[in-house]
């Protein structure tokens, strides 16, 4: 298992799909969707209530050597729906989607890259699977 302290100001390496991005910014995010209707006597009642997928996007770089692999692979995630499973943080994302990926080669030994995943199971501590 492999936990990152908030704390911590190092790039961390993370496994998504086929490639290592060492990741220097995380972001997650979810929402719940509620409908509210207005009732006869002036009141109101909820008439949909339901949780939103999680956005996850992971920030950092890949090596340079890799960029032409990112590139390809990330490319064809973007335009499939295929699912894959990440670990960061000591937390488990399962059946994940590539919702967006940037890539930024300033021709040096890494590229700066983001990438925008989705998933809507719940997200569960490593320890626990």
């Amino acid at each position: 298992m492999s936990t990152t302290e908030l704390t911590k100001h190092e790039a961390v390496p993370v496994n998504i799909a086929s490639a290592v991005i060492y990741c220097d910014s995380f972001k997650a995010s979810a929402a719940r969707s509620i409908n509210e209707e207005s009732t006869a006597d002036g009141g109101s009642v909820f008439t949909n209530d339901a949780s939103r997928s999680t956005k996850l996007t992971f920030s950092g770089r890949v090596f340079s050597d890799f960029a032409a692999d990112f590139v390809f692979s990330f490319n064809a995630l973007v335009k499939n729906s295929a699912l894959f499973n990440v670990e960061y943080m000591g937390l488990c994302f399962s059946n994940c989607r590539l919702l967006s990926y940037t890539f930024d080669n300033k021709k040096g030994d890494w590229a700066d890259v983001s990438v925008t995943l989705m998933t809507d199971d719940n997200i569960v501590r490593s320890d626990d699977t």
